[in-house]
């Protein structure tokens, strides 16, 4: 897991990095699983679905 390839310093450290983590994971990686779109693009696209 990703945590466990990382060093902190501090929890602090720790929250900063787990952060910008969550932020890439979800806005920048493009998954596969979802035709290649991050999942904040995917859950973008739901809302804004017409019904």
């Amino acid at each position: 897991m990703w945590h466990n390839q990382q060093i902190f310093s501090d929890s602090k450290d720790r929250k900063q990095k787990l952060k910008r983590f969550i932020n890439f994971y979800n806005t920048i990686k493009h998954h596969k699983a979802i035709s290649g779109k991050t999942p904040y693009e995917s859950l973008e696209d739901y809302f804004n679905y017409e019904v």
